[in-house]
């Protein structure tokens, strides 16, 4: 029996040891060697154009003006936006519900469409119950455009590759983007537990441009026709600001939502402040979340407490609170309601807004899309509403041991970054 405890024991620490090297190999590759194995990108913020355009092959663009949409106040901009439209609307949601605000929206669309606005929509299907036959109708018999992305009757297979990008472009001039989803949980102003706490941005500048090109993908995917040349050549500065829309798909290899993911976290170095909802982080991205308070960057996550539309990720985003807290990173948890936000701040400059999650399915299997933005004035913006988020927040963890912060005053080495069991 002992002979046997000891082969087993043998045999469990051999295959931990391979385990460690194949992580090791993998990280010497990608994200973690090429943005200087953890140690940051060289230039800092000033270089996440450069490393954006390499691994993502979008370039940021400048001349756009941005401002917040929080909570339920980007149900008010896409109205307007719908109102103002002369020549097209264009909707790429995952989730769109019946109820308010969706069925406001839905309304509001077959107007236009009525009018003569071209109105494209497309939702995914498994995101979108009761779509089909409350909504749908009414708005193809208006005149709208409405197509299902992979829908599961032709791909009953396809419960990873769905459509997670919450997007709005209406006459290829104004963008909206963020987490929103087109239900009442979003109706809210993210102070109560039936109104999520979210984050959106409206955008007008050539950054449009590339958000109308991601419509457009997912839309000729989906059998849509190709949208007119017009449809591209809209756009105007409109501001001061630079920024990409990059977009993410299910692919073998490294997504765009990883390396959107590890460039915004290599170029800080003084902060890295990250809300987020659903908190399950492939192992590399917990080893460069916990490598940076090593480097002097002060890293805060503000996570969903207890209000969580999914309680089992909760569940597992505790698990990791230990680890972390050993690295110098500071957790808290929102109190009011589900926080569903997925932005970032990098420095004083670098904001994303988006779609992406820090879990293994918007990391590596879903459609998502995320604005990443230059601006000062943007930033200052995030900080404000960073600093009321925390004023209803609650932090989970505490300052690191002497000891511990003592071997976390170093950069880690590619061997010793913390790595978490696969």
């Amino acid at each position: 029996m002992m002979r046997a405890l000891g082969a087993g024991l043998a045999v469990g620490a051999g295959l931990g040891l391979l385990a460690r090297r194949g992580l090791n190999r993998r990280m010497a590759f990608g994200p973690w060697g090429s943005l200087g194995r953890g140690r940051g990108l060289p230039g800092g913020v000033d270089c996440v154009g450069l490393a954006l355009m390499q691994a993502t092959a979008v370039s940021m663009v400048g001349g756009n003006r941005l401002a917040w949409r929080d909570n339920g106040e980007v149900f008010t901009a896409i109205e307007e936006a719908f109102r103002a439209a002369r020549h097209s609307i264009h909707v790429n949601v995952y989730i769109w519900r019946p109820g308010q605000p969706g069925e406001h929206l839905a309304e509001l669309a077959c107007l236009r469409a009525r009018e003569g606005v071209a109105v494209r929509i497309l939702v995914d299907p498994m995101g979108s119950p009761g779509f089909a036959e409350q909504l749908y109708p009414r708005l193809v018999e208006a005149g709208c455009e409405v197509h299902y992305f992979r829908p599961p009757k032709d791909y009953p297979f396809a419960f990873t590759g769905r459509n997670h990008r919450k997007l709005v472009v209406v006459d290829g001039r104004v963008g909206i983007t963020g987490g929103f989803g087109i239900a009442p949980e979003w109706n809210g102003n993210g102070l109560s537990p039936d109104g999520w706490r979210e984050s959106s941005v409206e955008v007008e500048g050539p950054v449009v441009r590339q958000m109308q090109v991601a419509f457009a993908n997912h839309w000729m995917e989906t059998g849509g026709p190709m949208l007119p040349a017009a449809e591209f050549e809209r756009t105007r500065p409109a501001g001061d600001a630079c920024a990409a829309y990059v977009t993410s798909t299910d692919v073998k290899g490294l997504s765009h939502a990883r390396w959107v993911t590890h460039i915004a976290l290599a170029a800080a170095r003084q902060r890295v402040w990250i809300a987020n909802a659903y908190f399950v982080p492939p192992p590399q991205v917990l080893r460069s979340l916990c490598a940076r308070p090593a480097l002097g960057v002060e890293l805060r996550l503000l996570l969903p407490g207890p209000y969580q539309d999914h309680p089992s990720v909760t569940f597992i985003q505790r698990r990791f609170y230990r680890r972390l807290e050993r690295s110098g990173v500071k957790v808290y948890e929102y109190q009011p309601s589900m926080m569903h936000a997925k932005t970032m701040l990098v420095d004083d400059r670098i904001v994303v807004v988006g779609s992406i999650n820090l879990d293994f399915l918007s990391m590596e299997y879903l459609e998502e899309g995320s604005l990443v933005v230059d601006d000062h004035a943007f930033a200052a913006d995030f900080e404000e509403r960073w600093r009321m988020d925390m004023s209803r927040s609650r932090e989970v963890t505490r300052p690191p041991r002497r000891d511990e912060a003592l071997s976390a005053s170093r950069a880690p080495t590619l061997a010793e970054a913390p790595v978490l069991p696969a």
